[in-house]
């Protein structure tokens, strides 16, 4: 029951991301191999580690984490609208990571490293979202626990970039509303 509801919700997320028919037309040629692929994983887990699978998860949150952006640059105040816009973004950019590290696990021969720590029953090839989202949400958040490590000089790269990009996020979306709250506040004195 889960893909289906899933894919309701892709659908929406779209829908309430876009305020151009053109972008929506766009968005739903994007979201077209996510749907599919989703309706393949529920026969084979394999479809979503597929290279174009992987592709077009990171396409589809891509689209929708553009909007999104485009969303919070063009606010003039904070509401709890922007609030919420502003956390989406945040793990829809994990998310993305999420399937960047697929695409490098399934690609690259020992671009991982995973620890006797990892619970046994959590196989990376074939719970690799639930193992690389998990990474992604700990690399975001700087945390690094240690039970997974890139080996790979390209992991370690996609590692770093998604360490700096999660810090310069919250850095630079905390300014951009502590700058609106003080701007909205001049402008009630």
């Amino acid at each position: 029951m889960l893909n289906p509801f899933i894919s309701v919700i892709f659908l929406t997320s779209l829908y309430l991301v876009n305020d151009n028919r053109h972008f929506l037309m766009v968005g739903l040629l994007i979201l077209l191999p996510v749907i599919t692929i989703n309706i393949l994983y529920y026969f084979d887990k394999r479809y979503l580690n597929s290279l174009i699978g992987t592709i077009s998860y990171i396409a589809f949150f891509s689209y929708i984490s553009i909007f999104l952006g485009r969303f919070l640059a063009q606010s003039k105040n904070v509401s709890i609208n922007v609030i919420y816009a502003a956390v989406c973004l945040y793990f829809f950019i994990a998310i993305i990571w999420s399937f960047i590290y697929i695409a490098t696990y399934n690609t690259l021969e020992n671009a991982f490293s995973f620890s006797d720590a990892l619970p046994s029953n959590l196989n990376p090839h074939d719970d690799s979202i639930s193992v690389f989202s998990y990474f992604s949400f700990v690399t975001m958040t700087t945390l690094g626990y240690g039970d997974i490590t890139p080996i790979h000089p390209i992991a370690r790269a996609w590692v770093s970039a998604q360490t700096v990009l999660g810090q310069l996020y919250l850095a630079i979306v905390m300014a951009r509303f502590v700058g609106l709250y003080i701007s909205e506040s001049k402008k009630e004195n």
